[in-house]
């Protein structure tokens, strides 16, 4: 398949899905590139490729050999990541439009929630610091399990279920700011200041730290925006241990907030 695409880029995309509405109205283009892989390869290897890939993209579809899979396994969270399986011998164009038509077809689907604005507070929470099933569910749904049939259905459903979550605090007035509140219960709220820059220096961070910091499920999202984090007391004070992006553990010892970045950096 890498062959066939690297001799084939402008016909890689299945033309009832090039023409999808959705990618005709946003004026879609789309960059084929192409990476061998080897075994001296390593993850490091694919994420310094991906980092000037992703660098000016607004998705982001990352099609691996399924026996390599596990090269990106820290990046399923940033990018749409699917496995092809092995050809013997020579590909067909239909081979390849056959097995890139329902990646495109699940990728818009989920690119069509992330757009709403709404939707994005939940794609968006700290997915190791939000403790909730909803979201962990949801998670899955969108990384490995991406290519079971009604992706857009249930990311619907599973973002509804995080959203009844939403709440004011107690005995804020009537008209009291809406919160996402987990199982802690910590009560988050994302955006829209950005006084805030979120850090990915190497090191201490790693390399998916940056990938994380800008690329959600495969869409781009502004890496200014945070969440504000805190609880229902007044004054506020927030405790408890919280794993940040490079799996570091941070201790809140009373803090009146956290600013806490979607990829985990506080």
């Amino acid at each position: 398949m890498r062959a066939f695409l690297a001799a084939n880029r402008d016909q890689a995309v299945p033309p009832e899905v090039g023409s999808h509405r959705y990618l005709r109205d946003r004026g879609a283009r789309f960059s084929v590139q192409l990476q061998a892989i080897d075994r001296k390869t390593c993850a490091d290897d694919l994420g310094a490729w991906l980092r000037r890939l992703a660098d000016g993209a607004d998705g982001l579809i990352l099609l691996i050999d399924e026996s390599r899979r596990h090269l990106v396994q820290d990046l399923e969270d940033a990018y749409f990541v699917s496995s092809i399986p092995p050809y013997e011998g020579r590909i067909a164009q239909n081979q390849v439009r056959a097995a890139l038509a329902p990646i495109l077809r699940h990728f818009v689907a989920y690119s069509h929630r992330f757009d709403d604005r709404r939707n994005q507070r939940v794609l968006l929470l700290p997915l190791d610091i939000f403790i909730a099933a909803d979201l962990a569910e949801l998670r899955a749904r969108v990384t490995t399990g991406k290519m079971m049939p009604g992706l857009g259905e249930d990311i619907d459903r599973l973002i509804a279920a995080v959203n009844r979550r939403g709440r004011p605090k107690s005995k804020r007035g009537r008209y009291s700011k809406v919160y996402l509140v987990d199982d802690r219960p910590l009560f988050y709220r994302y955006g829209p200041e950005r006084h805030k820059i979120v850090q990915t220096v190497m090191p201490p961070h790693h390399e998916k730290c940056w990938h994380h910091s800008r690329f959600r499920f495969g869409r781009f999202y502004d890496d200014r925006l945070h969440h504000n984090v805190d609880d229902d007391s007044h004054p506020t004070s927030v405790h408890g241990n919280f794993t940040t992006c490079h799996g570091n553990i941070f201790v809140a010892n009373g803090q009146s907030h956290l600013g806490i970045f979607p990829n985990g950096f506080i």
